[in-house]
């Protein structure tokens, strides 16, 4: 059985007032088991919303096209009982709000036991879940209040390392972790990666990092997709060390580390409807096709491209 995680032409479309809006576009991806893969892009262009159709977590008003594929089944296919089953055991979740992650009037400890005895894991659950407080950056004497308090009793970093022990609590076979290092400082993030690194070792098939943290992604990605705009630009290994996209290019140029060279203009609003490039009024490669035809998918050295200048 395959334990890749595979996305064919998928589409995710929201119902507004003036419309549909496209937040996924057309996306093909294949998310490699044995592999942590990160996903980034400016904010707003899909990434997330991505990862709530792998989940099946997608609001009712969402309309979702194309397949997802695990385990040899189409999980845009199945009904909202079919994936709670999923969820837990096939799929785990380290979400980007703890503050929505908790039942504020549950403690914490009760809320991670459940996560365990979802997984089915063997053991004194209490004890299992300050062990798992301890890996994501707490101490030990910490640990049980931690447990025993409910989540406005702490601080947002605190909320959001308990949110991540919560997620891998039920040792799920595929991971997707949507910011798991929002809101920390430099040590407890670099805590955070060593910790999901491990987490991944233990037994995970797969992990897909939704992230704006390049340094996140670089030091822990084995491959990297890039989304603009809803469609995924490029994706394959060693994407920021060597970029093949235009917009990849300008998103390193825009880093402080770089010179902070911001691109000019902005991405399409939503909804917005572009015939050619979604990236073509920005872009400085650009060219007349680019403004009247959209690229597809190009291979070059291992990489997927949607840029003409890989056709």
């Amino acid at each position: 059985m395959d334990d890749n995680l595979t996305v064919q032409n998928a589409v995710v479309h929201f119902q507004v007032k003036d419309g549909l809006v496209k937040a996924v576009d057309h996306v093909n991806a294949r998310f490699a088991a044995g592999e942590i893969t990160g996903l980034i892009g400016e904010s707003g262009c899909g990434k997330s919303v991505l990862g709530m159709a792998i989940l099946g977590l997608l609001p009712a008003y969402a309309r979702t096209e194309g397949a997802i594929w695990l385990n040899g089944q189409n999980l845009l296919s199945l009904d909202s009982r079919q994936m709670r089953k999923l969820r837990g055991r096939k799929l785990g979740l380290i979400p980007q709000n703890p503050a929505d992650s908790f039942n504020p009037v549950r403690k914490i400890g009760g809320q991670i036991r459940e996560a365990l005895a979802v997984g089915n894991q063997k053991g004194q659950k209490n004890e299992m879940a300050a062990r798992l407080l301890v890996e994501f950056g707490f101490e030990p004497q910490q640990a049980g209040r931690v447990l025993s308090s409910y989540p406005f009793e702490l601080s947002g970093g605190m909320n959001q390392r308990a949110a991540a022990a919560m997620g891998t609590a039920s040792c799920p076979e595929w991971m997707i972790a949507d910011e798991p290092s929002k809101g920390l400082d430099e040590a407890l993030r670099h805590q955070l990666y060593e910790t999901l690194y491990t987490v991944k070792k233990r037994g995970i098939k797969g992990m897909l990092i939704i992230t704006h943290d390049l340094q996140l992604a670089t030091g822990l990605c084995d491959s990297l997709a890039v989304m603009y705009s809803g469609e995924m630009i490029e994706f394959g290994k060693n994407v920021l060390a060597d970029p093949k996209h235009p917009y990849t290019r300008g998103l390193l140029q825009s880093l402080p580390v770089n010179g902070m060279h911001p691109m000019k203009g902005c991405a399409p609003a939503p909804g917005e409807q572009i015939g050619g490039c979604k990236f073509a009024s920005r872009c400085p490669d650009a060219e007349k096709r680019c403004f009247c035809e959209r690229p597809e998918g190009y291979e070059t050295e291992g990489r997927i491209v949607r840029c003409f200048q890989y056709a």
